[in-house]
């Protein structure tokens, strides 16, 4: 009787998070683009307030970096991330997938996804909009600088999280719900990804300004 008892009180307690579940999954099937889009962007907004606020246990927090994560998360990560799954990939890799399924295919798409889309498109596309909100006098020197500067660490703490899971996600979850999957993880990514960018910013490492003034100051007149 006590365990029937606790078992109906514990249900009762976790029917709200069932419910949204089982909404959010109605919905993401329903609308896939604007679920990950609106997913996406929260949680970037969320993953950011998490590392200012209670991994780096800032006092007063740092809107400008806020709003550049922010920007990426709906612009890239619930737009063109999106397009990319949900549509290129399944382009590119339509044939493989006819001869060897979703679980043959995904290893390659994973080395599409992690060697090529984020060195060369993710993270040009992050230090972009971060110099832009940030109005660097040079946004385009600078997130090149930054890119430089950074890719390698980044590209290796980034595959330790996402090889593994990328593996799962284009291997065995449905398409309608890549890119939330993705967006899930990607939540302890952008923690990790935001704490790696105040410890940078910090150090100065992104001294694509520096560089840039360095190079202009040898080249001006004495």
């Amino acid at each position: 009787m006590a365990l029937r008892q606790f078992l109906r009180k514990g249900k009762q307690i976790l029917a709200p998070a069932t419910n949204f579940g089982q909404w959010y999954l109605a919905t993401a099937k329903k609308h896939p683009f604007p679920t990950a889009f609106f997913t996406s962007g929260i949680k970037t907004s969320a993953a950011d307030l998490i590392a200012q606020k209670v991994v780096e246990g800032k006092e007063e927090m740092d809107w400008t970096r806020h709003a550049a994560f922010v920007c990426f998360g709906f612009g890239y990560l619930g737009g063109m991330q999106y397009y990319l799954y949900n549509v290129k990939f399944v382009q590119w890799c339509g044939g493989i997938t006819a001869q060897v399924g979703h679980v043959g295919v995904a290893p390659l798409k994973v080395f599409m996804d992690q060697a090529i889309h984020h060195p060369f498109m993710y993270f040009p596309a992050f230090y972009t909009v971060k110099s832009i909100v940030e109005r660097q006098p040079h946004p385009l020197e600078h997130a090149y600088n930054k890119w430089r500067n950074e890719i390698w660490d980044s590209c290796k703490t980034l595959w330790c999280l996402w090889v593994p899971a990328q593996l799962l996600n284009f291997a065995v979850v449905p398409r309608y719900l890549r890119v939330p999957f993705a967006a899930g993880v990607s939540f302890a990514w952008c923690i990790i990804l935001s704490t790696m960018q105040g410890k940078y910013d910090a150090e100065g490492s992104g001294s694509g300004d520096k560089e840039l003034e360095g190079e202009q100051g040898a080249a001006a007149p004495a």
